[in-house]
Order: structure tokens, then sequence, then C-alpha cells
């Protein structure tokens, strides 16, 4: 899996501990061929934040940060929706409150963040 870029230490933290919360809470309900599935988009998700800004004269410093959990949220409940049935749909449910907890707490983290110029 691509490692991704990081504005500091506590970029990373926050980051990483979001996206490992997601693949767990996907690997949890899943079988293993949709958790591939879905690491495939985590895949995508994290090549275009380590690309922003390379190939276009429009980037900000603010969206790049911000790549990671917006879109990892957006694929999560995405997923969540296209595999919640009667039989799970508690433990979804459960997920998603979690998950939009957990996205509401990293992105205060990000906008938060201490940044300074090397």
């Amino acid at each position: 899996m691509t490692s991704p870029v990081y504005a500091n230490e506590e970029h990373k933290q926050a980051v990483e501990s979001y996206v490992n919360a997601c693949k767990e809470f996907i690997k949890d309900i899943s079988t293993k061929t949709r958790y591939n599935n879905y690491l495939d988009v985590v895949e995508i998700i994290l090549e275009y934040h380590n690309n922003y800004g390379k190939t276009t004269q429009s980037n900000n410093f603010h969206d790049w940060l911000m790549i990671i959990p917006i879109n990892i949220s957006v694929a999560t409940n995405g997923y969540f929706a296209a595999i919640e049935t009667k039989k799970n749909a508690s433990t979804v449910r459960a997920y998603k409150i979690l998950l939009e907890q957990l996205s509401y707490d990293t992105v205060d983290k990000i906008q938060n963040l201490t940044l300074h110029n090397d």
C-alpha cells in the first residue's frame, strides 16, 4: 500500500489513526474479497493525495491536508451503504455513527495543526 506524504508528525498521527480505524470497521463487516476491494479504493485516494498539486497550478495546502480524511469518509460511507443488509444493519449503523464522530475529530485535529516553516 502507498505510504502517504504527511505535513508533519501531528498530521501523520491523525491520518494514520483515522485510516486504520476505517479499515478495521470495514474488515469487521466484510469478506476478504470485499475488504480487498475497499483497500483498492483507499490506495487510489492515497495516490491522489500524494500527487496533488504536481500536475496542476491550482493547489491549496489546506485542501491537500483534507484529501485523505474527506475521501476516506465518503468511500467508507459508500461501502456501508452498499453492504448493509437486514442482518448486519445494526452493526453498520453503529459504525456509521463512530465514523461520523471520528471524521469530525480528525478534521478538527488537522485544522488545528501547528505548522512551521523549516
